[in-house]
């Protein structure tokens, strides 16, 4: 049992979701409709006392669910009042930590066996920060247990959650780590430092992998007979083109110049083709006057819109979904700065 979002008329509303096993294959099933204000189904009869309302446990035992006390503290966790969090923090923690199974090393690679490599190093960046991602996909973590008897639903609405917690300057970083595109670069700085390598090349890497994992049946089963773009991998790529690595050192700065100076058979640098603002309010469907009045939110809606449906299998290309890119980022680059999206 846990808790997932979804968004319904462009309002985020809560759903309690169970895992499933069915055919050999762990599916979701919704259990409980929550509504925009989770909050409403606690009560709290004084102090720092609550209870949850019996409609919520009626509703669960009527779908075959008998929650526990814990179930449902877990799943209405993130909108108990500040001060009764802290009051069960504690105890919250030492429940969660005596539910989890110890296994040995060996036993871990065994059990672990089904794990993608994807999640590996989303779950392994989100505790521990950057590390050698080649190594992560080849380990076995207990951290990695989080995954396991778990649908696709619950596994992406628990990393969603966790991913609201990077700061601005981690996200690139962390979907350069997740989708391992150090390994298309040569020399060991293209991991340490990825600033320091070619955009557009990197740009190119990032949106094969999109592609790659949107026909990965073991992540996204429908895979590509999806015409559009999974909303995970939307995330991801508005994570990758709506933001930057963090400011470079100079040691970083000096490693990317040396870099450009002694790469074989590099081709001149060029500046980035700039496009005429008619034109990329064009590609990314936005008429130059509406244009005048959007910001920068309004803007990586509109991509998000059109990224959504831009995917090879309705008819489209790589080179064109990086031509949408291409205008996303110029238009960015004209509007004035706005509330992160």
């Amino acid at each position: 049992m846990y808790l997932a979002r979804a968004v319904i008329h462009g309002r985020t509303h809560f759903l309690i979701r169970q895992s499933v096993l069915f055919d050999g294959t762990w599916e979701s099933r919704d259990l409980f409709a929550l509504g925009p204000d989770p909050a409403r189904w606690i009560h709290r009869p004084g102090g720092n006392a609550y209870y949850i309302d019996e409609t919520v446990e009626d509703a669960l035992r009527d779908k075959g669910v008998e929650a526990s006390q814990e179930d449902l503290e877990q799943v209405f966790w993130p909108f108990l009042p500040p001060e009764v969090r802290e009051v069960i923090r504690p105890f919250h923690a030492r429940t969660r930590d005596g539910a989890r199974q110890r296994y040995s090393r060996a036993e871990l690679s065994s059990v672990q066996a089904g794990v993608h490599p994807f999640d590996k190093r989303r779950l392994y960046f989100l505790r521990y920060g950057p590390g050698d991602p080649g190594k992560v996909a080849a380990s076995a973590l207990r951290l990695f247990n989080r995954v396991l008897e778990k649908s696709r639903d619950e596994i992406e609405q628990g990393l969603e959650a966790q991913e609201a917690g990077l700061h601005r300057h981690e996200r690139k970083a962390y979907v350069h780590f997740s989708f391992h595109l150090e390994r298309f670069f040569p020399g060991p700085l293209a991991g340490r430092w990825p600033r320091a390598l070619e955009g557009e090349e990197l740009d190119r890497a990032f949106l094969r992998e999109v592609c790659t994992l949107q026909a990965d049946r073991t992540l996204f089963p429908a895979g590509g007979d999806e015409p559009a773009l999974d909303p995970v991998l939307v995330r991801y790529v508005i994570f990758f083109f709506d933001h930057d690595f963090e400011a470079p050192s100079w040691e970083q700065a000096y490693a990317r110049d040396f870099m450009n100076r002694h790469r074989a058979h590099r081709p001149p640098q060029r500046r980035r083709e700039r496009l005429p603002l008619e034109k990329a309010c064009e590609i990314l469907g936005i008429s130059p006057r509406g244009f005048s009045s959007l910001s920068r939110r309004g803007v990586t809606q509109q991509y998000r819109q059109m990224a959504l449906a831009y995917h090879p299998d309705r008819g489209g290309s790589h080179e064109r979904f990086i031509r949408l890119t291409q205008a996303y980022r110029e238009l960015l680059d004209r509007v004035g700065n706005d509330l992160d999206p």
